[in-house]
């Protein structure tokens, strides 16, 4: 989707549609765009009551003054009740409707909204629109691909219009995530996220990438990565996506996602009604390749770096076995209570080499963990553990500017006690009371004293029905949450 600006009524150009937007006030709609605006038939539809302007409607005229065949009333609800959030969902409902009548570009204003800035409204329209036009139809035969292609905004300041280009790069990100877990696990394999990060280097100058193929996982002594894989005829990798964006700088995040591109369980194997989503249990990885993406393309003066341990959880006569114990990069044997417990495995060997060898000032992980988390949380937020409150808090409040908000579980030393092994220094599995919290304790056992966020991301990753500018299947969560906590930074 593209975006043009337009000083004036008189100059803008050809449309499919032009949007006009309408708060209530004092029970009655009120026209939030500059004076000389003035439509007769607009008046109409509000006198004979068709519409009202209450949150996420809109009415379609079909005009004869203007030069655009439809005007279409938006409206925003009550002028009081305003916030960003609001704006990014009445213009997701706005795009939809758009897309159904196969409109392909609009002209709307910016409205001017009492209580907010001209760059908080001009990132919730663009935000709402841009995440909102995604579709994933690339294997359906009889379907095209219909999105709304261009967008033009009358009387934007210089301001918004930064904002706007920002948020459209940072949508673009989010929508590269959804394709590469929306995509075939056929198709997004271990060595097609390899050649993901490659070509990224050659995009971005600040970019590079580092690859540890199965000989250099099997020379680290990556044995928990190596485990995992052990069911799959195809080989695991470690990429490692390096971004230097300040090198004056020694602040450095490290983001580490979970790439299984494929989850069968394993030995333990998942019955079916369980597998067949299965190709977004690389969402993690999806997250830290839109992140990247995100923060190369809009040039952030940061220094990140992308950690993506990616196997199958595959199944054969060669696979890893429940009751066995494996040595991880760490040092630590671990025994297997369960082979569908896998993520956590990866996520192991992955902080455990970037605690030690990458400098991290913190580190941050995404993965598609438990679905005890789902149980907790459903799909409305992402849950959080971690060993730094500063750390925590930063992510929480960035979760509420992006509406990613995620929600802090506690990691009390109780709960480590169903980890312990008779046979080895850790388990993999705590049983099912408090799953997500010791799974999360797990992976603290592999950080060391580095501050560290895990974002348990299963019910906000991959949902089952869209919702307002998340589509059905994978949502690119994490991707604004990440690239607004860098900022702050």
């Amino acid at each position: 989707m593209y975006v043009k600006y337009c000083s004036s009524l008189k100059s803008r150009p050809k449309a499919d549609a032009f949007v006009v937007p309408y708060v209530i006030q004092k029970g009655k709609p009120k026209l939030l765009v500059i004076d000389s605006f003035d439509v007769r038939e607009a008046h109409t539809a509000i006198k004979c009551g068709d519409f009202t302007a209450k949150q996420g409607e809109h009415l379609t005229i079909y005009s004869k003054q203007l030069n655009e065949k439809r005007l279409v009333l938006l409206g925003l609800g009550e002028a009081k009740e305003l916030t960003v959030e609001l704006l990014r969902r009445t213009y997701a409902s706005l795009v939809k409707d758009c897309l159904k009548k196969k409109i392909e570009k609009v002209i709307t204003f910016l409205p001017d909204i009492k209580g907010l800035s001209d760059t908080q409204v001009a990132r919730g329209v663009a935000e709402g629109m841009a995440l909102a036009n995604y579709r994933f139809i690339k294997n359906k035969s009889d379907m095209k691909e219909q999105l709304l292609k261009g967008v033009y905004f009358l009387s934007a300041s210089k301001a918004a219009k930064q904002v706007i280009g920002e948020t459209l790069k940072i949508s673009d990100a989010v929508n590269f995530s959804r394709d590469l877990v929306n995509d075939n696990a056929d198709v997004v394999t271990p060595q097609y996220l390899v050649k993901c990060a490659r070509t990224m280097s050659r995009k971005y100058a600040k970019l590079s990438s580092t690859i540890f193929d199965k000989k250099r996982l099997q020379k680290e002594k990556m044995g928990l990565i190596l485990a995992v894989n052990r069911g799959s005829f195809r080989d695991p990798a470690l990429i490692m996506m390096k971004y230097r964006g300040n090198p004056k700088s020694t602040e450095h995040t490290v983001i580490v996602g979970k790439g299984v591109t494929y989850d069968t369980g394993g030995l333990n194997l998942k019955p079916t009604g369980s597998m067949e989503t299965m190709r977004c249990d690389m969402g993690g990885a999806g997250s830290v390749f839109g992140i990247m993406e995100a923060i190369a393309s809009l040039g952030l003066k940061v220094n990140v770096t992308g950690v993506v341990p990616t196997t199958e959880n595959g199944i054969d006569a060669h696979s890893y076995k429940p009751g066995d114990v494996y040595v991880g990069y760490s040092g630590k044997t671990v025994e297997i209570g369960n082979t569908d417990a896998e993520g956590r495995l990866i996520l192991a060997d992955a902080l455990a080499y970037a605690s030690k060898h990458l400098k991290p000032t913190r580190i941050i992980d995404f993965a598609t963990l438990t679905g005890a988390m789902v149980i907790a949380l459903g799909h409305v937020a992402t849950g959080m553990m971690s060993n730094d409150d500063c750390l925590a808090e930063a992510l929480s409040t960035a979760g509420e500017e992006t509406y990613e908000r995620v929600w802090r579980l506690p990691l009390f030393d109780e709960y480590r006690k169903q980890l312990k092994s008779d046979i080895a220094d850790i388990k993999n599995t705590g049983g099912r009371g408090g799953g997500s919290i010791t799974a999360a304790l797990f992976l603290k056992e592999f950080v060391g004293d580095v501050p560290w966020a895990h974002l348990d991301i299963a019910g906000t990753a991959f949902i089952s029905s869209a919702d307002e500018y998340r589509p059905k299947n994978a949502t690119g969560v994490g991707v604004r949450l990440i690239v607004e906590y860098l900022k702050k930074t």
